[in-house]
């Protein structure tokens, strides 16, 4: 890493620590503004807020490798002839449309 980046590394810490402190908050008042009145469940504290922040994180964005890596085994780039039929297909569409 560069000497010049390396000055900005307290910089950006503290930026990420912020923005979390910040979405905890604001999950907690959209939390408080939109399910209590609906549901009639209690009002969350701060802390809730930043906990069900953690838990979003774990459970919509803790598997993306797995996938990918599914994504990479199973799923094979299509042969050449079959690349070419479909541009075919495409390119007789386009010239009936004109």
């Amino acid at each position: 890493m560069k000497d010049k980046h390396k000055k900005f590394i307290p910089l950006f810490v503290l930026l990420g620590i912020g923005i979390a402190f910040l979405l905890g908050w604001v999950i907690q008042l959209l939390w408080n503004a939109t399910i209590t009145p609906i549901f009639g469940s209690n009002a969350i504290s701060y802390w809730q807020g930043v906990m069900l922040l953690v838990l979003f994180k774990i459970l919509f964005s803790s598997h993306y490798n797995v996938h990918k890596e599914h994504h990479k085994k199973f799923h094979h780039p299509q042969p050449e002839f079959i690349r070419r039929h479909l541009q075919d297909e495409d390119e007789k569409t386009e010239n009936k449309s004109e």
